[in-house]
């Protein structure tokens, strides 16, 4: 394989670990139990009623994301200002619906914008990357989501000059699964489909995108999100490592 593209949140980068734990160190702070499924549910309810839900859907923009996105790249300033009022909103019937404290709902989602700052990788991440420059390998990131946030997560976690291309969905105006994602980056290194390999933790997104394009589909299981029989990919792993032997 050529090309090696990788999909960022929670197959390099830690994310819904991360979102899960400051949620659930807020609740206790709060002293209600279950805030991460509550605001989970209220933010993905709330999220659809926003007036720019299908492109935030078309470029796989999440609710959990914009609970945290900073909105800062040129463009977005109608988001900026929606922003606020929805963060709120969402920790107001989240308490609520727990018992809580509603009236700490802004300052929970003030806390939740500062703490969810935190980009750690993977344990094998450094290790796979290595060896895939080592073998002379093209690597292409593509990832989902508004671009001020994507590139923040990718300078926080030391992965901002890893990649021989980044595609942000939010830069190139559609996401995974659309196949022209995939197909944008063959053309920029001349690669057949047959010679480059997907390698990502979302069978909807990842997974059935590489199939559309005719790309190998790795499948990264961190028991967050099941296979999808619809989406059958070539090969299913638990550690990135275990996809180092399609190098030979």
């Amino acid at each position: 394989m050529r090309l090696w593209l990788l999909d960022l949140d929670d197959t390099l980068l830690v994310d819904h670990g991360v979102t899960r734990e400051v949620l659930e160190a807020l609740g206790a702070e709060a002293g209600v139990e279950g805030l991460y499924p509550a605001v989970r549910a209220r933010a993905e309810a709330l999220f659809r009623e926003a007036p720019f839900y299908p492109w935030a859907e078309r470029i796989g923009h999440s609710a959990l994301e914009a609970l945290w996105a900073r909105y800062t790249t040129p463009g977005l300033e109608d988001l900026a200002a929606w922003a606020w009022p929805f963060r709120e909103r969402v920790f107001r019937e989240a308490l609520a619906a727990l018992g809580g404290p509603v009236e700490r709902a802004r300052a929970l989602a003030e806390a939740f914008f500062q703490r969810r700052r935190r980009y750690p990788l993977f344990p094998e991440v450094p290790e796979f990357l290595e060896a895939l420059r080592a073998r002379g390998a093209f690597l292409a990131l593509l990832t989902n989501g508004v671009p001020d946030l994507q590139r923040e997560k990718l300078a926080g976690s030391g992965l901002a000059e890893a990649f021989d291309l980044t595609l942000v969905s939010g830069e190139v105006g559609w996401g995974k699964p659309d196949p022209r994602l995939f197909r944008m980056a063959l053309c920029a290194f001349s690669v057949r489909a047959e010679e480059a390999v997907m390698v990502g933790d979302n069978p909807e997104r990842d997974i059935r995108g590489a199939l559309a394009a005719g790309i190998y589909a790795v499948f990264v299981d961190r028991d967050h999100r099941p296979p999808d029989p619809r989406y059958p990919a070539h090969l299913e792993v638990k550690d990135l490592r275990e996809a180092l032997a399609l190098l030979s």
